[in-house]
């Protein structure tokens, strides 16, 4: 027995605190991805102004209740490109509005209702035939996890109301601001969850084991700690990864001693108090989720004003130069597999621009056989090879650590087609450094290609090109549109159609003796592999318009 608790209090305590933050993890694991490609959809508003980041990052953080996931995706998104350091300090913003929702729902008193949400929850999880009505189950058996785990919490609580020892260590807090702060935010930087403090705090209250001016220093101190794990995560990125990191840092730090000297001198309760009473409740649980919920939204609202003030202080105090991404997989960021749908994002630029890569290398190589590119030049192929190649070692690795146990069929299904889409643009690759070779065996043999030759290729180029930029459009849609697969249908034909001309005209100038044997070679190999790149441009294609894998002619 440790003073008035027994073992059973103890073990409600840590197994409550326990249960609590397994239902919430996991409930924000689920919810993300019920909310699938509308997360993906929130967060790029993010690019359009602070208040749209405020705005995506304050629903994001209410959905998966955390703002540490809101940091952690920003520095992610930084790091790799996808936000500018200006674009993402609107999330920051609007994941510290966003967190206090946790303390707002558990001030309304409803930890019982746990016991009869779990099993609304397994009913709908072994029920639902599809991924997503399951993932919906397990959303609310976590929630009703959580209001359990805090329900045991009050009970192993309870008997601490009545020790004196803790109450004088809980008044020390209210006299002693700064000791709060310090308690709360190395509990937070330890659990990696200011919802986790701030709600240990409401039950508390509601224990009447703290006063309000106790709980202010706890709930304020959980904004310093919560920044820890982000903190973590900007090692090893690049400079705007790692302001974005210190931005949520500074954000928060500053806010809590800006507002400590009034804090110390009871204002800061009695605005608290002002507002509760406006809005009709002045309960104790309520006082505490408000006066996090306040202090949030206040500051906030001060900064999303002065967005470009806050990013030059940032970069007074983190100085450098940020270094240009490399032109390899620039997108693909080991934080972002927390979140499927926006690692499966993340690939698809990074495919994108190695499809863009690998089409260069082809245009050159035409350009080289054309006599339009200088053979000096055209050496760079094994160079974007290298890019390529690069990109698909890469990609591979990470489209496998996608794979998980909450990957929605969808997630998985694209997974699977970009692994095969991956293989595909790596082939466009191999043809171009194979087309290079075959320009190299006709500069080093001076073998000569007539115009009219030239005309042919250049003419057949014309149509794998425009499937392959097809398949590049293709593959940055969501979902294709059937107008591009109708496209690449009549110009796949059209190829076969030509390329089965070309060598029937060439057979027959070779048959008469007009062309020699090296020059057919080398027209044969061209044409072979412009076919070979249609094929692969039109299985891309086919990958991302066809609906379930259904050919459409």
């Amino acid at each position: 027995m440790i003073g008035p608790l027994d073992f059973q209090h103890i073990g409600f305590i840590i197994g409550g605190l326990a249960i609590f933050l397994y239902g919430l993890m996991t409930f924000s694991e689920y919810l993300k991805e019920v909310a699938g490609v509308k997360l993906r959809n929130v967060l790029e508003s993010a690019t359009k102004s602070p208040w749209a980041g405020m705005l995506s990052g304050a629903l994001i953080s209410m959905l998966v209740q955390s703002s540490t996931i809101v940091s952690i995706i920003a520095v992610a998104f930084v790091n790799s490109g996808l936000l500018t350091f200006g674009q993402a300090l609107g999330l920051i913003f609007g994941a510290n509005i966003g967190t206090t929702v946790t303390a707002q729902i558990i001030a309304f008193k409803i930890t019982e209702w746990g016991f009869f949400i779990v099993p609304i929850g397994l009913i709908v999880y072994l029920l639902g035939k599809k991924k997503k009505v399951r993932y919906l189950g397990h959303s609310i058996l976590s929630f009703g996890t959580l209001l359990i785990g805090l329900f045991l919490m009050e009970k192993g609580l309870y008997p601490l109301r009545a020790y004196e020892p803790f109450t004088n260590l809980m008044i020390s807090m209210g006299d002693h601001p700064m000791k709060g702060i310090a308690v709360s935010s190395f509990f937070t930087g330890v659990v990696q969850s200011s919802s986790a403090t701030t709600a240990l705090a409401v039950t508390m209250s509601s224990q009447n084991l703290i006063n309000i001016s106790s709980a202010i220093p706890l709930v304020l101190g959980a904004n310093i700690g919560t920044t820890v794990t982000a903190l973590l995560a900007s090692i090893g990125t690049r400079l705007s990864a790692r302001r974005i990191a210190l931005s949520h840092f500074l954000f928060n730090a500053a806010g809590v001693v800006i507002i400590y000297p009034f804090i110390a001198n009871g204002w800061y309760e009695q605005a608290v108090y002002a507002f509760s009473r406006i809005t009709g409740d002045t309960s104790i649980e309520r006082l505490v989720a408000n006066s996090h919920s306040l202090f949030n939204v206040l500051w906030s609202l001060f900064w999303v004003w002065q967005t470009p003030l806050f990013s030059r202080i940032v970069k007074g105090l983190f100085k450098g130069e940020e270094k240009p991404c490399l032109q390899r997989a620039t997108h693909l960021d080991d934080r972002l597999l927390q979140t499927p749908v926006l690692a499966v994002d993340a690939v698809r630029k990074d495919l994108i621009h190695m499809a863009k890569v690998a089409y260069e290398m082809i245009e050159s190589q035409i350009k080289n056989i054309s006599r339009e590119l200088p053979y000096s030049e055209a050496k760079r192929v094994w160079e974007l090879e290298s890019i390529v190649n690069e990109i698909q070692h890469e990609t591979l690795i990470y489209l496998r650590d996608i794979r998980g146990e909450h990957v929605t069929e969808e997630v998985s299904q694209m997974v699977s087609i970009l692994i095969q889409t991956v293989d595909d643009i790596e082939r466009w690759g191999d043809h171009a450094t194979n087309l290079f070779e075959v320009a190299e065996f006709i500069y080093e043999n001076n073998i000569k290609i007539n115009q009219g030759t030239i005309n042919i290729i250049k003419e057949l180029f014309g149509l794998v090109s425009q499937n392959m930029l097809l398949a590049v459009e293709a593959l940055n849609q969501t979902p294709c549109s059937e107008d591009i697969l109708k496209k690449a249908i009549a110009i796949e034909q059209q190829i076969d159609e030509s390329v089965k001309s070309y060598r029937s005209h060439r057979s027959e100038t070779y048959i008469s003796q007009e062309t020699e044997v090296e020059s057919t070679v080398v027209f044969t190999d061209i044409l072979s592999n412009l076919e070979r790149v249609a094929d692969h441009a039109f299985n891309m294609i086919q990958f991302f318009c066809e609906p379930n894998g259904i050919k459409l002619y």
